[in-house]
Parts: structure tokens; C-alpha cells; sequence
């Protein structure tokens, strides 16, 4: 609720990246066209002009059936923890920081058009953990993402697989670990 977002309905999020790359647009259009009840967030970034046509989209698409927006838009958030714990499915690149707090959260991902390099290593090793989809072709992403979610029990094996995964207190630990050495070093 703080963040806006009401109603039942499932909550795909997705993520654009920190500058609002990526075909998200396309995508949210996509997948408002399947009408399903989905609430959709998109995430712009710091791009204002992403920001602002997705605002446009959210205007045109409706409501789902309890009220409450098909879509909606954010620019650039330090919220995103919080919209990865209000979502059921993460869609986006595979890099580094957005894999691991994804994980964290325990928050299952449908990777898209990851780059070479990390982000598809990174997809490959969600992959073979069961925590995600892949979505290498744009015109079926939807498709997939949909068939995903009208699959609650696939979905909560991924919710499963990415809990298994992410280690939520490793900063923590690190920061435990190092004390411990620090103490024994000093002690010598």
C-alpha cells in the first residue's frame, strides 16, 4: 500500500535498469494485450522520457477488475526492495546487483535479452537452479512470462529455487567473518 499499489492481483515488476534501457516498453505493451489481471510495474529509471511514456500506456490501459491500475509507472526509485517484496515475478536484466537482490527477496525472475558476458552467466546459472525463465525472443517474452504465471505451483517451485539461492545476511556474515580474523590477528 505505501508504494500504490492495491488489490490481489499478481505483480509482474519490471525492471529497466538504472537508465531505463531495454525493451520494457514494448514489453508492458505486450503483455497488457494479453488482458490478463496482472498488475504490471514498470520501472523507468532515471530515464524521464521512459518515465513519462509509460505514463501514457498506463493512461490507456485500464483498470483490472477490483479498480486498481493495470500499470503502473516509476521513474527512478530508492524503493526497490520494496517493490521486489510487493512483486511475484521479477522480469529484467541478469546483472550482478539485480540477480542478488532478487535472490534476497526470494523473488523468482524471467531474464530478457541478457547481454553477453555476466548477465548470461548469470541466466544460466538461475536457469539451472530452476529460479528462472529465459526470454531470448522479445515477441514471445509475454508469452512465456504468462504461461509462467497462470502456473502458480511452477511459480512457487522458482520462489523456492531462488530462496535456496540468495543469502539474504551475507553482507553480515562477510562483516563476521572479517571481525573474527581482525580478533585473531590482533590477539597474536
Amino acid at each position: 500500500r505505501k508504494l500504490g499499489l492495491a488489490g490481489n492481483a499478481p505483480v509482474i515488476l519490471i525492471a529497466a535498469g538504472g537508465y531505463g534501457v531495454g525493451p520494457v516498453e514494448q514489453l508492458v505493451r505486450n503483455l497488457l494485450a494479453m488482458e490478463k489481471p496482472w498488475l504490471i510495474v514498470a520501472i523507468a529509471g532515471k530515464s524521464e522520457e521512459v518515465r513519462e511514456r509509460l505514463e501514457g500506456i498506463a493512461r490507456k490501459a485500464g483498470k483490472l477488475p477490483d479498480g486498481a491500475p493495470r500499470l503502473h509507472a516509476v521513474g527512478f526509485t530508492r524503493e526497490m526492495d520494496q517493490f521486489m517484496a510487493a512483486a511475484d515475478l521479477l522480469v529484467g536484466k541478469a546483472g550482478g546487483l539485480t540477480t542478488s537482490e532478487a535472490l534476497a527477496r526470494e523473488l523468482p525472475m524471467a531474464v530478457v535479452e541478457p547481454i553477453p558476458g555476466q548477465e548470461e552467466r548469470n541466466a544460466d546459472h538461475l536457469l539451472e537452479a530452476g529460479a528462472a525463465i529465459r526470454c531470448n525472443n522479445l515477441p514471445a517474452a509475454a508469452w512465456k512470462i504468462g504461461k509462467l504465471l497462470d502456473t502458480p505451483a511452477r511459480l512457487a517451485r522458482m520462489r523456492q529455487a531462488a530462496a535456496a539461492m540468495g543469502r539474504p545476511r551475507a553482507a553480515a556474515e562477510i562483516a563476521a567473518d572479517a571481525l573474527t580474523l581482525i580478533s585473531r590477528h590482533a590477539s597474536k
